[in-house]
């Protein structure tokens, strides 16, 4: 595994169990705790973690600020993979809906360069600005309040505006995706934003590269049956790919 795939993985393990032991992650990452101990070196010079023995804990400052800036930079391929996929789930005139996300805003990217016209709602002032390359294409963001950090908009005024609209396509961001436990996702405010774009759109697809799968996040969004697939990378393991058809669940990613 790719130090930035482990990365990603220590992170997101840390924001629902808050601690976690060099050991663990060596056999649940098939290194060396060596290269352990490395990754959570690193991610304490980033500010992310506090080593401790045996491990480290999450630090508490600026956790979501900082880890949007880390997302940005991990998986960038995976990610952009999964927005040429997407792409195949759009035609043109759709209204489509994309949450927040460092994936997101790469599939909004590749609607610029593939389409004419779509109308497009988002809560992401990075997505929306991408988008205004398309003179053609018509932009909804709703009212509420700026979540600095992330740059998107959240709050029970938002909720309000999105319950006005029927979208054709949610393409939806996740942390977490299990056979046992369905599709997860971390973060309160942002999660209200993501279950009304979900209740008001006709098809959903979860777009998550492959290090999500077997993860589970603290908030729970439903099962993997809820959505119409899950749009992923070609990193994907054969054994997840088999293991998840076998129970109706339909994974899409690009060869």
């Amino acid at each position: 595994m790719l130090k930035n795939d482990r990365v990603t993985y220590i992170l997101d393990y840390l924001q629902t169990h808050h601690t976690a032991k060099v050991g663990f992650l060596s056999n649940k990452l098939a290194v060396t705790p060596e290269t352990i101990r490395r990754d959570l070196e690193y991610l304490e010079e980033r500010g992310e973690v506090k080593r401790v023995h045996g491990g480290a804990i999450l630090k508490q400052t600026n956790i979501s600020e900082t880890n949007f800036l880390v997302r940005e930079s991990i998986n960038i391929k995976e990610k952009q993979q999964i927005a040429m996929e997407a792409c195949h789930f759009v035609k043109e005139g759709d209204f489509i809906a994309l949450d927040v996300s460092t994936t997101n805003t790469e599939i909004s990217k590749q609607l610029v360069k593939n389409f004419n016209k779509l109308s497009i709602f988002t809560n992401s002032l990075v997505i929306a600005t991408i988008l205004t390359e398309n003179p053609n294409f018509t932009i909804f963001l709703p009212n509420g309040k700026l979540r600095n950090s992330e740059l998107c908009i959240l709050g029970a005024s938002t909720v309000s505006y999105i319950n006005r609209f029927h979208f054709d396509t949610f393409f939806m961001s996740v942390s977490g995706i299990s056979l046992k436990e369905g599709l997860t996702d971390y973060g309160d405010g942002e999660f209200e934003v993501k279950m009304a774009m979900f209740a008001n759109s006709i098809k959903k697809f979860a777009v998550a590269d492959h290090t999500k799968f077997d993860n589970t996040a603290m908030l729970r969004i439903g099962d993997l049956q809820s959505v119409d697939g899950i749009i992923t990378d070609s990193m994907i393991s054969p054994s997840i790919l088999e293991e998840y058809e076998k129970n109706d669940v339909h994974l899409f990613y690009s060869q």
